[in-house]
């Protein structure tokens, strides 16, 4: 025979292979471990946005309401956007609870269009939209990490009645 140390061949060859395996597989679990971290930079600024543009038109309703702007002049659009923007990347939990605010901040400003003012009913819808802040907020925060436990107060200020 040729004199080749068939077990040589074998051992180099396994360790190639395993090597190779190896490569690949941490390749996949390195991958896997960027696609969870972008995901989460990406959920965590599309959930700033949408409280940004959510303090900023709940703000306009209260103005609203209070006579000090027009309420045709609200900017639903970059609400809208912003709520674009997170269904692209949220959970169906934190979906259904960006869907509440939405309602609770509509129906707010349905009431301001309609051109009541009983200061008890806008009261209730100030409490709605507020508890629907919150549903969002421990949703995202749930959704970002789920060790993160849910808050029990607002953060942000006070919605204030005037």
């Amino acid at each position: 025979m040729c004199g080749v140390d068939w077990a040589l061949i074998a051992t180099t060859g396994g360790g190639a292979v395993t090597t190779l395996l190896g490569v690949v597989a941490g390749g996949l679990v390195g991958r896997r471990g960027q696609d969870r971290q972008w995901l989460r930079e990406t959920k965590a600024a599309a959930y700033r946005e949408l409280l940004r543009e959510y303090t900023r038109i709940e703000f306009d309703v209260r103005r609203a309401y209070l006579g000090q702007l027009d309420v045709r002049e609200l900017d639903w659009p970059r609400w809208g956007a912003a709520v674009t923007e997170l269904t692209l990347v949220a959970d169906e939990r934190v979906a259904v609870a960006v869907a509440g605010l939405s309602e609770a901040l509509v129906d707010a400003e349905r009431y301001v269009h309609g051109g009541d003012r009983d200061d008890a009913r806008w009261r209730t819808l100030l409490e709605r939209v507020a508890a629907a802040q919150m549903e969002f907020i421990n949703a995202a925060r749930h959704s970002l990490s789920r060790r993160q436990r849910p808050l029990t107060a607002r953060a942000g200020g006070p919605l204030i009645p005037e």
